[in-house]
């Protein structure tokens, strides 16, 4: 469903927070793929995956000379590729260039609403400002625009205020993302687990305050526990698939050199391009069949919400040296009169689930990124129902209200919900 690409180490800026420990732009950056050998794991992952989101970042991507070919390549064969940048080197030709090129959007990074913690963060006088041009100047030449901003006890009292931002810019969504300790990251003072909660709950009421803006928490899978919602469950703009960490799930990093880890977060090598077919990669690698069957030991694998949170694997990772244990971070324990987690419906049901030909086509025919989505949140509502066959009429009657657009790419159309 998604694939993050750090396309270089070189960058502008010196965030302090940086997992990647980015070189500054004048630094060397040795053994990252060429322009050719990305566009062959490109097609790679078209094949692997068609019609996923593909985020080129860094680094600072733009600092690529080829980033158009790229965005050019990955469009032409079905995928969906943004940009996550700084934004800084962002004007509004270069926007207009990797718009024709196909990029369905671009996510900047914004971490405070007013200047003086997001440059001293960043490490330039003037990011912050120059942040807000590149924003405005996506937005001028007509593509989708994020706003990611990373939490800390400095400025995570500026969540409505970013929020104010994301909307007065006309920003699609707002990411929320909560540090993880790795790269540079490591220096950096985390959050407590209660700031967590408070936070947390700061980014539900936010959501449900402004419909209008996509607001997200981003490694924090235990918002699911927040909201109440256990798998396959969906309550106003919070979907089944805000759930649980996608890492090696749904989900995977390919580094600048061409090694592939199951998020940006976790350093554990499960492959490498250069030598791999990423297929074989996704499909065989041991460690991501961990992630894929394995519920969390500790806490979290007793917990009543194991199946639809599960805690982070990245901070598990970190603290216990164990991708598979306990996320620490969380404060909550399965109260005593609560079970662990049944598997959710739509799992136990799956295999008994049908779609006829005529409803299983038009699911192909909507983008990787939301189609698993869709295809969950349609199982679920079939195995609520005890409905067996899922026809394009159950498609039709289980409409979700679409707040996202769904971009054409290449030669392939917009897909359609039935009317």
């Amino acid at each position: 469903m998604l694939v993050s690409w750090n396309l270089t180490r070189r960058c502008n800026l010196a965030c302090s927070h940086c997992y990647l420990d980015a070189l500054q732009r004048g630094g060397k950056s040795s053994g990252e793929l060429g322009t050719a050998e990305v566009c062959e794991v490109i097609q790679q992952i078209a094949d692997l995956a068609p019609g996923a989101m593909l985020v080129l970042s860094g680094g600072e991507p733009l600092l690529r000379r080829d980033l158009d070919t790229l965005v050019r390549h990955a469009a032409a064969r079905g995928l969906a590729p943004v940009i996550g940048t700084n934004g800084t080197l962002l004007d509004e030709r270069r926007a207009q260039r990797l718009k024709a090129a196909g990029a369905a959007g671009v996510g900047v990074s914004l971490d405070s609403a007013a200047p003086l913690f997001h440059d001293r963060l960043r490490g330039v006088p003037g990011a912050w400002e120059a942040a807000l041009r590149g924003v405005r100047a996506a937005r001028s030449a007509g593509m989708a625009v994020s706003l990611q901003a990373t939490l800390f006890d400095e400025n995570r009292s500026d969540l409505a205020a970013l929020a104010d931002i994301a909307e007065s810019l006309g920003a699609l969504a707002l990411n929320f993302f909560f540090l993880v300790c790795t790269g540079r990251g490591v220096t950096q003072t985390d959050l407590t687990p209660a700031q967590y909660e408070q936070t947390l709950d700061c980014v539900v009421r936010l959501q449900r305050e402004r419909p209008q803006l996509m607001i997200r928490a981003r490694c924090a899978p235990y918002l699911r526990r927040k909201l109440g919602l256990h798998g396959g469950e969906t309550v106003n703009s919070y979907a089944q698939w805000s759930s649980a960490c996608l890492a090696g799930r749904s989900y995977l990093r390919i580094a600048p050199q061409g090694l592939v880890t199951p998020c940006p977060y976790v350093p554990e090598v499960v492959g490498d391009v250069r030598t791999t077919p990423l297929r074989e990669i996704w499909e065989r690698h041991p460690l991501l069949t961990r992630l894929r069957t394995e519920l969390p030991a500790g806490k979290c694998g007793a917990c009543d919400f194991r199946y639809s949170c599960g805690g982070c694997r990245a901070r598990a990772l970190a603290r216990h040296g164990d991708l598979m244990a306990e996320d620490s971070n969380c404060l909550h324990v399965r109260p005593a009169d609560a079970l662990p987690e049944a598997a959710p419906a739509m799992l136990a049901q799956r295999g008994e689930l049908t779609w006829e030909p005529a409803a299983r086509a038009l699911l192909e025919r909507m983008p990787a990124f939301i189609r698993g989505r869709v295809k969950a949140r349609l199982e679920e509502c079939a195995a609520n129902e005890a409905q067996g066959l899922i026809t394009v009429d159950f498609m039709r009657a289980h409409r979700p209200p679409l707040r996202f657009p769904v971009y054409a790419s290449g030669n392939a159309t917009g897909a359609q919900w039935p009317k």
